[in-house]
C-alpha cells in the first residue's frame, strides 16, 4: 500500500509513491510525504501519482552533476570522441564547479539556469569572466542533459528552452578560437620569416588557401589535384589527450574545393619531395609508416615509456603547435638581430607573433579586398553561410561602402 499509518503517531500517515523510471542495477526511486488525516493522505497520494504520470521529478536524491555523468556515459556510442570530450570538459569545468551542479535535479528551474549563466559571465568558475561563446557552449550541453531528463521522466519541462542565453556579442562560432587576424602584408612577412623551418610549407598553404590547422594536418596527397590546381578538403585531425584521429568533415559547406596557383603548386611539390626523401631514408631502417598525409611527422620520437613512434605518422595538433611556437620564436630572434644592426633599440622592437589561424584570416581578408564575391569566399573558407563570413570580416566589407564615391564625385 502507498498509504501507511505512522507508528506511535495516531492520525498521521506516510504516503509513498514509486517512480516508474528504473535505474539499471537499482530499485525504483520513491517519494514520501507525511500528512495528518486519512483524507489528506488520499489527496496527497492522488497528487503524487498525477505528478509522476505528468513527468514531474520523483527522485529526491540525484543531483544535476550526478545525472550529467550518467547522461555523458550514455552518449559514448552516439557522438564522436571529440564532441563527447567537449561535453565532458564543459560539465567538469563549469557545471560541476558551480552550485547548480550540487542542486537536486528536480530543483533545477529557469531561475537556477539564468543565475548560472549570469554567474559565469560575471566571474566564471575560477573568478575570471567567461565569454559569451563559451557560455553558449555550456548552454548547449546543459540543454541536452535536461532534455534527456524530461525523456527519462525526471523533469516535466526543460528549463533551458525558456532560459535566456547571453547575446552573442563576439565573433561567430565558425571562428575556432579567439586569435585575432593579421594584415595580409604582415602575414606575407610572417610566412617569409618561417622559410627554412619545419612549418614553412604549412604556413604558406594556410595563407594561400585559408585552411584551418586541423584541415591542413588532415590533408592527404590524394586530396591534392595538381593538374586542376585544387585542394579537396574532406577531413581534419582531432586530438583528445594523446589520441589523434582523422575525422571526415560533417557539413556540406565544410567539405569544399579550394583552388591554388602555380606558386602554391611548386611549394606542394617541394613538400612532396621532402616527404619522399624522409621516407627513402627511414623506411629502410623500419622506422617509417606511410600515412599519406601532406604534413606527416618527419622525425622519429619516443613516448615517456620509451616506446618508439615512427616517422610518417599523423602530425598531432599539439606537436605541431610546439614546433610552430619554436619556429616563430627563432624567426623573431633573427628579426631582432637585424633590427638592432639597423640602428633600432631593443625596447622598440615589435615581435611578429601569430598562429596558423591568423593566416586564415589574412587569406579571407585578401580575397574580399580583391573583389572576390562574398559567397565564393564563404564557400572557400568553409563557413556555414555567407552571413557568417560577412559578420567576421565586416571590417573588410565596411571599407567597400565608399568604393566609387570619388568616381561619381568627380562627375560633379
Amino acid at each position: 500500500m502507498s498509504i501507511t499509518p505512522v507508528k506511535d503517531r495516531e492520525g498521521w500517515y506516510d504516503v509513498v509513491v514509486y517512480d516508474r523510471v528504473k535505474v539499471r542495477g537499482g530499485r525504483p526511486q520513491k517519494r514520501t510525504e507525511r500528512v495528518q488525516g486519512q483524507r489528506n493522505a488520499e489527496r496527497v497520494e492522488t497528487r503524487l501519482k498525477a505528478e509522476r504520470d505528468a513527468g514531474l521529478v520523483i527522485a529526491d536524491t540525484e543531483t544535476l552533476s550526478g545525472y550529467a555523468r550518467r547522461y555523458l556515459k550514455s552518449r559514448r556510442a552516439e557522438v564522436s570522441a571529440q564532441t563527447l570530450a567537449n561535453y565532458k570538459r564543459n560539465v567538469k569545468r563549469y557545471i560541476d564547479r558551480h552550485p547548480i551542479g550540487a542542486m537536486l535535479l528536480r530543483d533545477v528551474d529557469v531561475s537556477a539556469v539564468c543565475t548560472f549563466y549570469a554567474d559565469l559571465r560575471e566571474r566564471g568558475s575560477k573568478g575570471d569572466p567567461v565569454g559569451t561563446v563559451t557560455i553558449r557552449g555550456v548552454h548547449r550541453v546543459l540543454s541536452l542533459i535536461l532534455k534527456r531528463a524530461t525523456v527519462d521522466g525526471l523533469l516535466r519541462v526543460n528549463p533551458c528552452t525558456v532560459a535566456k542565453v547571453p547575446k552573442d556579442t563576439t565573433l561567430s562560432d565558425d571562428l575556432e578560437d579567439d586569435e585575432p587576424g593579421i594584415d595580409p602584408e604582415l602575414a606575407r612577412e610572417l610566412v617569409a620569416g618561417l622559410q627554412g623551418s619545419a612549418v614553412y610549407t604549412a604556413a604558406a598553404l594556410a595563407l594561400a588557401t585559408g585552411l584551418r590547422r586541423s584541415e591542413l594536418l588532415g590533408l592527404l596527397w590524394q586530396n591534392v589535384d595538381f593538374p586542376a590546381g585544387e585542394l579537396h578538403v574532406r577531413g581534419k585531425l582531432e586530438q583528445i589527450g594523446g589520441q589523434v584521429e582523422r575525422k571526415p568533415l560533417k557539413s556540406k559547406r565544410s567539405k569544399r574545393t579550394v583552388p591554388f596557383g602555380p606558386n602554391v603548386a611548386e611549394i606542394l611539390r617541394q613538400q612532396k619531395a621532402a616527404v619522399a626523401a624522409s621516407k627513402l631514408k627511414l623506411q629502410a631502417r623500419g622506422v617509417w609508416v606511410d600515412s599519406g598525409h601532406v604534413f606527416p611527422t618527419l622525425n622519429v620520437s619516443f613516448t615517456r615509456d620509451r616506446e618508439m613512434l615512427p616517422a610518417g605518422r599523423m602530425w598531432s595538433p599539439d606537436a605541431f603547435a610546439r614546433v610552430w611556437t619554436r619556429a616563430v620564436r627563432e624567426m623573431n630572434g633573427r628579426r631582432l638581430g637585424e633590427f638592432v644592426l639597423a640602428g633600432g633599440r631593443v625596447e622598440d622592437f615589435e615581435p611578429l607573433e601569430a598562429g596558423p589561424h591568423a593566416l586564415r584570416h589574412a587569406y579571407c581578408t585578401a580575397q574580399l579586398a580583391a573583389g572576390v564575391r562574398l559567397e565564393v569566399v564563404s564557400r572557400r573558407m568553409g563557413h556555414s553561410s555567407s552571413a557568417v563570413t560577412a559578420k567576421i570580416y565586416s571590417h573588410v566589407t565596411a571599407e567597400e561602402t565608399r568604393d566609387g564615391v570619388d568616381v561619381v564625385d568627380g562627375l560633379l
